[in-house]
């Protein structure tokens, strides 16, 4: 039991969390020789090779804000070549987070590269020359017992309005650091690059990213892709009647086979059981029972981690609490793996004020777990003077897009509100949705059929789920 739940652990950190810069591998980007003289605008580039393609690894310069004197900011932009000799419209890509990088080159679409460029461009305040990171984030989240309660919520909000405040002195604008801008970056790209149109793929926060595009830059999108995509309407504010949902539909499919029921008859009980008696100490390891409750949500992300988390909840309910100890003290790694002013900044200012008390509406008594990760960044909300610039009032609503768009998501269950909300305002849009995938299974468990898919959009507008199961298109 415990080297399963360790297993899990690191599929979650090595397959989900992986944000660390490719910047700190031994890459050509320019050096700061090269960029010396380089104006706001620019784009310089360093033409190479990666993986046996042609690729060029630049430096964008764009400001910090539109200020006649703003500082500049260096943000490192990746662009491998298609094999085609007449690709084409590129395809740019965002990254999920926010919190993380932009840059990942550890694995290349070979079968976009076939007819399209495909561009990474850095996100601003994790990527190249300002960074919003801050040891001290780390070990506030590490250190504060019970950081999900009131108590611990104020504490840590207090503690990260003085880090704020630090950050400001050293001459970062923390408002500048918004979805707004990060699209105006990219749009400067574009124009840098000189392409008349792109194509566009996100997924999770990324998806935020494209959406964010496609209305404020319309005529600069060809087709757009959102995978399991979030949008910047309260970002990351999952409700807790969503993950009980989630949940439940789980039990539901637990309660269907024999040797299931052997273990735990009710897997949802199995983990309330659990959480009501947690020791406050195993084995010499403390125990926090908020920890748990957010590595059990992002447990969710897979099917093999979710497989794995049950596994551990029902040792514990048989008096073996290795596994949740294990991952306990793992959150005191997982927070390294995350850029948390970045975080803050993108998540903050997406803010439309539709909730009071982010506490009272993410902590609810009655639920399973509660939405352990939005409280996390929402509570802190109320408690942080965290400086924002909120979204223009135009953009805290979802507006129509008449671009060609393409949404997937991993479940019927978590396509369900965005086929009633949000739809409708895609005039040219189609949703896939697959059977029970977590947020990460989505493109990973029917990769071939995934890649197909995007490969046959991005090419033709076509949605094709042949190549899939349990897949069904609207």
């Amino acid at each position: 039991m415990k080297c399963s739940f360790r297993k899990m652990v690191l599929i979650l950190f090595f397959s989900v969390f992986v944000v660390r810069s490719a910047l700190a591998q031994d890459l050509p980007f320019p050096t700061k020789k090269q960029l010396a003289e380089a104006k706001a605008g620019e784009l310089l580039l360093n033409p190479d090779s990666l993986k046996g393609y042609k690729a060029d690894f630049g430096m964008l310069i764009v400001t910090e804000s539109e200020a006649k004197d703003s500082k500049k900011i260096e943000l490192p932009v990746v662009r491998i070549h298609s094999k085609s000799q007449h690709p084409a419209y590129p395809v740019f890509y965002f990254e999920g987070g926010p919190g993380g990088t932009n840059i990942k080159l550890e694995n290349l679409p070979d079968s976009l590269l076939e007819n399209h460029d495909f561009v990474r461009v850095g996100y601003r305040g994790v990527d190249g020359s300002v960074s919003l990171n801050n040891p001290e984030f780390n070990r506030i989240l590490k250190e504060t017992p019970n950081m999900l309660s009131h108590e611990g919520l104020k504490s840590m909000g207090s503690k990260i309005t003085q880090i704020a405040q630090k950050l400001q002195h050293e001459g970062i604008d923390l408002k500048e650091y918004n979805i707004i801008n990060v699209v105006d970056d990219m749009e400067k790209a574009r124009t840098a690059f000189g392409y008349d149109k792109i194509n566009l793929s996100g997924g999770s926060y990324g998806g935020a990213v494209v959406y964010t595009y496609c209305i404020r830059y319309p005529a600069s999108i060809h087709r757009a892709l959102f995978t399991e995509a979030a949008f910047p309407f309260n970002m990351a504010l999952t409700k807790p009647s969503s993950i009980d949902e989630k949940l439940n539909h789980l039990n539901e499919l637990w309660k269907e086979n024999p040797e299931n029921l052997r273990r735990s008859k009710d897997i949802i009980e199995t983990i309330k059981n659990v959480l009501k008696t947690l020791p406050r100490d195993w084995n010499g390891v403390i125990i926090d029972p908020d920890k748990i409750r957010i590595m059990t949500f992002f447990s969710l992300y897979t099917q093999a981690m979710t497989a794995q988390c049950f596994d551990a909840f029902i040792a514990a309910e048989n008096g073996d609490y290795n596994g949740l100890a294990f991952v306990n003290q793992y959150w005191n790694s997982l927070v390294d793996w995350f850029n948390w002013g970045d975080m803050l900044s993108k998540t903050f200012c997406t803010d439309t004020g539709e909730i009071v008390d982010f506490e009272a509406e993410l902590n609810k008594k009655d639920s399973i777990i509660g939405s352990p990760l939005a409280l996390l960044g929402w509570g802190l909300r109320q408690h942080t003077d965290w400086p924002v610039k909120p979204l223009p009032e135009n953009y805290k609503k979802f507006r129509y897009i008449d671009n060609e768009a393409l949404l997937v998501y991993g479940s019927k269950e978590s396509a369900q509100s965005v086929i009633e909300e949000y739809m409708p305002f895609f005039k040219n849009g189609h949703i896939v949705f697959h059977e029970n995938m977590g947020h990460m299974d989505v493109g990973a468990l029917q990769a071939e059929a995934s890649q197909n898919m995007e490969k046959m959009f991005f090419l033709k507008g076509i949605v094709d789920i042949s190549k899939f199961q349990n897949t069904e298109v609207r």
